[in-house]
């Protein structure tokens, strides 16, 4: 029998819940002792419970913990632990490492429900609500290739927007991040009605989706360049380039002087 089926929306959810805020130790060769943790703060308890509901054949507990932290004196804390060797070793062969996993963690070994998994990471690790500017967005941030590239994917088919992003030169992760419509189309994808969540990120999430667009406000469309486009218009003439692309002269020298400037010549 087994514990995990990532057909079921919850327990995508969990997975990717444990990818980005839990932390799965490694047994021991002889014993096999070694458990999976996930702790959180007071406020968000209530999952934890949700969690102990999902996998009730199995033994779990919840213990609570007071602590001073950098932040914050007296801090209590609240940790799910599952000591199970089965489960364990169940949810480490669908993709969960042991030890440190940020640079290698990589999307399910297995069919999985898309949305509840990635609600998941963001609840997790990532943010959901409106900056300081009042402008809805959702983001999350990766060190892990396969991760980034599995989530750019996922926005794009979503979204139609293709992300190209770097690491950041300070913490050496990428920033994956919408904003405004593109933003409250992701949070309702994501966070659809009755789904299992954080209380306060599904709460932001509704404020996010509360937004309006204000007429002062101007939209701003980018428009992406294909490699195929950069191929033509090194081949082709202004003109030409003009008609087939349907871009403005303006747009096409500036593209040309980009790609000579940075190096990206084909």
């Amino acid at each position: 029998m087994k514990y995990i089926n990532l057909k079921i929306p919850e327990h995508s959810y969990f997975f990717g819940f444990v990818q980005t805020d839990g932390t799965l130790g490694k047994p021991f060769i002889k014993r096999e002792k070694g458990k999976l943790e996930i702790e959180l703060g007071e406020r968000d308890k209530d999952i934890l419970k949700s969690f102990k509901k999902l996998f009730p054949t199995i033994y779990h507990s919840i213990r609570a913990r007071d602590r001073d932290t950098n932040f914050k004196k007296n801090y209590r804390s609240y940790t799910l632990t599952i000591c199970d060797m089965r489960f364990r070793s169940e949810i480490n062969k669908l993709g969960v490492p042991y030890g440190k996993k940020s640079w290698i963690v990589s999307p399910p070994k297995a069919k999985f429900c898309e949305r509840d998994y990635i609600r998941g990471l963001i609840d997790g690790d990532g943010s959901v609500g409106i900056t300081e500017k009042g402008l809805p967005f959702v983001g999350i941030s990766v060190k892990s290739e396969k991760l980034k590239n599995y989530l750019c994917k996922v926005i794009e088919k979503n979204l139609k927007e293709r992300k190209r992003l770097s690491r950041n030169k300070r913490d050496n992760i990428y920033n994956i991040m919408l904003n405004r419509e593109k933003a409250q189309k992701f949070i309702k994808y994501l966070y659809y009605s009755g789904c299992l969540a954080l209380k306060r990120k599904l709460k932001k999430a509704q404020e996010a989706l509360s937004w309006k667009r204000p007429e002062a406000l101007k939209r701003i469309f980018k428009n992406f360049w294909e490699p195929w486009e950069d191929k033509y218009i090194l081949s082709h003439s202004l003109e030409e380039s003009c008609n087939r692309l349907k871009r403005t002269e303006r747009s096409i020298k500036m593209r040309i002087w980009r790609l000579k400037t940075t190096k990206l010549l084909i």
